[in-house]
């Protein structure tokens, strides 16, 4: 039997006002290849668990035993906290399953119940821009014209501790303010529009209340227009940070920023990836 190829993109999830409900995929990916094999064995490329303690093969063995596959796992992704990288994982484990063989009706629904959240994968699955609130998704086209700097810190921030800085209420000025900031963020991805896109990177939800868990990304989300960017949003949980640009303008706002994060962080020059997930060379959402 050929080997099984899985290709997952990476996501920056909650884009400031869209907490736990939007991500765009990122052009940066873990590749998976599963082939069979004597007995259960997996390598990869960074410091991950090697044993089926392992989230990717936690979630293959959902829908198919691991004994007799072998697992090579190649992450481009850098594992700074933010990017998706679980809901990846989780997303490739069961796409590799079902190409087997497996029995998996919704294998999104199934890397989602997996990873614990569902905009990352929801992301990762179709590619673009996704939503996915109640229920309900929605796909947009990368916005023509906006470029992407990625800054990924050293500081690892780990997502329980994230999760354990939020309150479970906010006042009500803070929620009507962040409807109004994801509305502005949704018309500028539909529209392209910079100025719409530029006022809705806002936040009154979780960034500042996570603040200490990443004080030199916060720091940088208050100094991203001074250095000619539309704004930023922390990634995920963080701590890397996203920074939003208009294209033209990418190289120059990318040298200011190398100088700004020197010595705390690294500047990467990524896109949106249109594609989602493919199985084989194909998409998995057709």
């Amino acid at each position: 039997m050929s080997p099984t190829t899985v290709r997952v993109p990476a996501t920056s999830a909650n884009l400031g006002p869209a907490f736990d409900s939007a991500a765009a995929a990122l052009d940066l990916h873990l590749t998976l290849v599963v082939e069979e094999a004597e007995e259960f064995s997996l390598t990869a490329n960074i410091d991950v668990p090697t044993d089926r303690s392992n989230l990717l093969v936690r979630a293959f063995e959902r829908v198919l035993p691991a004994d007799g596959y072998a697992f090579n796992v190649d992450s481009r992704i850098p594992m700074c906290g933010g990017l998706g990288s679980s809901a990846c994982a989780a997303l490739a484990g069961v796409l590799a399953a079902k190409a087997l063989g497996g029995a998996v009706s919704d294998p999104l629904a199934l890397a989602i119940e997996v990873d614990g959240v569902a905009d990352n994968a929801t992301a990762s699955y179709f590619g673009g821009v996704a939503v996915h609130v109640g229920g309900q998704v929605v796909r947009l086209d990368p916005p023509p014209g906006i470029g992407l700097l990625l800054v990924k810190p050293e500081r690892y921030v780990n997502t329980s501790d994230a999760r354990e800085a939020l309150p479970s209420e906010v006042p009500m000025t803070d929620a009507v303010a962040n409807a109004g900031y994801a509305t502005l963020l949704g018309a500028g991805l539909a529209s392209g529009d910079p100025d719409l896109l530029a006022r809705g990177l806002h936040d009154n939800l979780h960034q500042q209340r996570r603040s200490e868990l990443y004080p030199e990304s916060w720091d940088l989300l208050g100094r991203a227009s001074s250095l000619g960017a539309l704004g930023a949003t922390i990634s995920g949980a963080g701590s890397a940070v996203l920074v939003w640009v208009e294209a033209s303008h990418r190289d120059d706002v990318k040298g200011r920023l190398v100088k700004a994060v020197d010595g705390w962080a690294e500047v990467l020059s990524v896109s949106f990836e249109p594609n989602g997930a493919t199985v084989n060379g194909e998409p998995v959402a057709l």
